[in-house]
């Protein structure tokens, strides 16, 4: 009897641990297989200069022209998780703040969550192309003397379209992420704020965003890591000497033939490496943000 109730006390214990254990178990067999059998095949050795080079693909990596595109892929990402989720966080707060009035605007936002990326850019690519929806508009309505007038957002030299693309796929997230704790934070802290002479900009500064924190940089890194090893948007509205990782390891995967499948797979494991890298140091900056008692500033 003694043990069936210290049993059922440790099932109590840890029955937070019970509800993700599917889960867990689904990560470690497909995920953390799949990783494995990536890193096995990126090690398949080669025969170079006579020898057998098992770290040939990780060896023919270590040039500038890769570490160039490391640096695009990662700023692109980076900047795409960042502007995501601030806009993510401001339109949240907004239609939170307006959600009674203006609830035509949530399905507005929620939209762009059901298309595929890849026939988001090529809408992006038929609307913004300098002989696309807009520049005609423009050039009809006399702002432009030609079409080669209108400014190039697609397969330009800063990657515009690319970012404009995956803003427009992913703000459309982390609003859906954050926006129904936004609305229960504000019913609850907005009597109290109103109580104390607070004012709605003070509550999100010092209520909303601190409570909010660790899910929306969570929901940035998942824009982040999505975003460093995704394809379509890159090869469809990028320029070819852009320097995408996905697209370059893609090519290497079609054009060149299965030999060079080790080099394919060694570049993304790389993006990976570099995703898990970014989400370790997330998770170490939120325990020391917890240790300062949930302070931002």
């Amino acid at each position: 009897m003694w043990r069936i109730n210290k049993l059922g006390h440790q099932i109590n214990k840890h029955k937070g641990l019970l509800g993700i254990l599917p889960a867990l178990l689904f990560m470690l067999i497909f995920f953390l297989g799949g990783s494995i059998h990536s890193l096995t095949i990126s090690l398949e050795s080669q025969p170079v200069h006579g020898q057998e080079d098992q770290f040939w693909a990780y060896k023919e990596l270590l040039n500038l022209s890769f570490f160039r595109s490391v640096g695009i892929t990662v700023g692109m990402a980076a900047v795409v998780a960042v502007f995501s989720g601030v806009t993510g966080l401001l339109a949240a707060l907004f239609l939170a703040e307006r959600f009674r009035q203006w609830k035509w605007l949530q399905i507005i936002f929620q939209l762009p969550i059901g298309i595929p990326h890849l026939l988001s850019a090529y809408l992006l690519m038929q609307v913004f192309m300098q002989s696309g929806w807009y520049s005609r508009m423009a050039y009809h309505f006399g702002w432009i003397d030609s079409f080669e007038a209108f400014p190039v957002l697609v397969h330009d030299d800063w990657g515009v379209g690319v970012i404009l693309a995956y803003m427009w796929k992913e703000v459309p997230f982390i609003v859906l992420l954050i926006y129904p704790f936004i609305v229960k934070l504000i019913s609850d802290w907005k009597e109290t704020a109103m109580v104390l002479g607070g004012s709605f900009s003070q509550t999100v500064r010092w209520v909303i965003v601190p409570i909010l924190l660790p899910m929306w940089v969570g929901g940035m890194w998942v824009v982040f890591a999505f975003t460093l090893g995704a394809y379509e948007i890159p090869a469809l509205l990028a320029k070819t000497s852009f320097g995408s990782i996905p697209v370059m390891a893609f090519q290497e995967y079609t054009q060149f033939g299965l030999e060079r499948q080790p080099l394919a797979i060694a570049m993304n494991l790389v993006l990976a490496v570099i995703s898990l890298l970014v989400g370790c140091l997330l998770i170490y900056l939120q325990l020391g943000w917890y240790k300062k008692g949930r302070r931002i500033w």
